[in-house]
């Protein structure tokens, strides 16, 4: 694979980071504080707005000439800025971060032996401006899951950083009963599709 651009990736997420390094991309990490409130109410509106809106305020910042990246230098090459954000949806109630304990356990008693959606979109701009926006959906079915076991999991720390108060790739696989979809896109990122999207703009090459 040649990529034609390095990837300025607008996301702090392990998870991502550790996806694009697995499908072997020269990326490096930038962010931006973003205010990540909408009006919108249908998740993939949701995630693909503010997939833009994060995109949008890591581009501004790199092409303004305010600041340069220190892994990619602007005068050697001029990054592609890829961003994303993932929620769970379930029965059109929008599951993001929980804000503390007591709301990651409130969400995995309504996720609890029910099927929920995980929705993550995707923006790519490219050095001359141009936009693509894309999402996936990924159906998952959660055994139900006892209050014990639900406080030992949100005890443990992971759920507090996670959509939907879990992450399907650590302690809460055990949660998990099928999912239907990209297993990928409920880690956070939806490595394959993103892939095409790249071949479709001719960002990558064989």
């Amino acid at each position: 694979m040649v990529q034609c651009y390095d990837i300025l990736l607008a996301s702090g997420s392990p998870r991502r980071k550790e996806l694009l390094t697995q499908a072997g991309f020269r990326f490096a990490v930038k962010t931006a504080d973003v205010d990540e409130t909408t009006e919108e109410k249908d998740p993939v509106k949701v995630v693909e707005t503010l997939s833009r809106r994060k995109a949008e305020a890591v581009y501004n910042v790199v092409y303004s000439g305010e600041e340069k990246s220190a892994e990619i230098d602007k005068e050697s090459c001029n990054p592609l800025v890829v961003a994303a954000d993932t929620i769970v949806s379930r029965d059109g109630e929008i599951l993001g971060k929980p804000r503390d304990e007591a709301d990651a356990c409130r969400m995995l008693r309504e996720l609890s032996g029910r099927t929920h959606v995980v929705y993550t979109g995707v923006t790519l701009i490219t050095p001359d401006g141009v936009r693509r926006t894309f999402s996936n959906g990924t159906k998952v079915k959660f055994y139900p899951i006892s209050e014990e076991e639900i406080r030992e999991y949100v005890a443990s720390g992971e759920p507090m950083d996670k959509a939907g108060a879990y992450g399907i790739q650590g302690l809460g696989a055990r949660l998990v009963e099928r999912i239907e979809g990209d297993y990928n896109n409920v880690v956070g990122f939806p490595l394959a599709h993103f892939i095409r999207v790249l071949e479709e703009e001719g960002l990558i090459r064989w």
